[in-house]
């Protein structure tokens, strides 16, 4: 491809084939929808940041992705910072374990934001302090998306107890695989990995 306003989504992974008709592309010119495995897609403007949504230009929006020549390199995580609204647990579906839902109005994290540092940054001393404002795309509207975790996860102490004292969080997660099924039961599938929590 090689110019300014056709690119992919992805290089190497393959999009869920429950997702490839769900997710688009926003700049300040427009939102397009994206096609295919590898989520390939056509701009009329050149932008430079982009924000990746679910489900058309009202949609949550998932992560915020730099324009790159040919692919933005989008691996499937999704990466949110704002509050956890409600959680909800659930045995009635066909797992090993209890489920907990989620779920999480905010905005999408800006690129390049690290929950700490890491091995790349050894040398770039002082290290920064994580901060939550800084990391959020301000200039998205907040929105809400739905993020699964089985009850045995550590993660979710930490959910409980952003939720009991509203503390600000950082999310980072990935949508949900094929094979896990999650995606016949759920509207948006994260797989919640990781938690960063910010007094309030």
């Amino acid at each position: 491809m090689n110019d300014e306003l056709n690119g992919q989504l992805t290089s190497n992974w393959l999009i869920p084939a429950y997702a490839r008709d769900m997710l688009w592309l926003e700049t300040p010119a427009e939102t397009v929808r994206v096609e295919g495995a590898h989520g390939a897609f056509s701009l009329s403007v050149p932008a430079g940041i982009l924000t990746l949504r679910w489900g058309g230009e009202n949609g949550p929006a998932l992560a915020r992705l730099r324009w790159q020549v040919d692919t933005l390199e989008w691996d499937g995580s999704v990466r949110i910072g704002g509050y956890i609204d409600a959680l909800h647990i659930t045995e009635s579906l066909d797992l090993p374990d209890a489920l907990t839902i989620l779920q999480v109005g905010g905005q999408p994290l800006n690129p390049g934001v690290q929950p700490y540092p890491t091995f790349a940054f050894r040398k770039r001393v002082p290290y920064d302090v994580p901060s939550f404002f800084d990391a959020l795309a301000d200039d998205v509207p907040e929105s809400v998306t739905t993020w699964m975790a089985l009850a045995d996860s550590p993660v979710l102490v930490l959910a409980q107890e952003a939720l009991v004292a509203k503390m600000r969080v950082h999310c980072f997660g990935s949508l949900a695989d094929e094979n896990a099924g999650w995606h016949e039961a759920f509207a948006l599938p994260i797989v919640l990995e990781a938690m960063t929590l910010f007094p309030t």
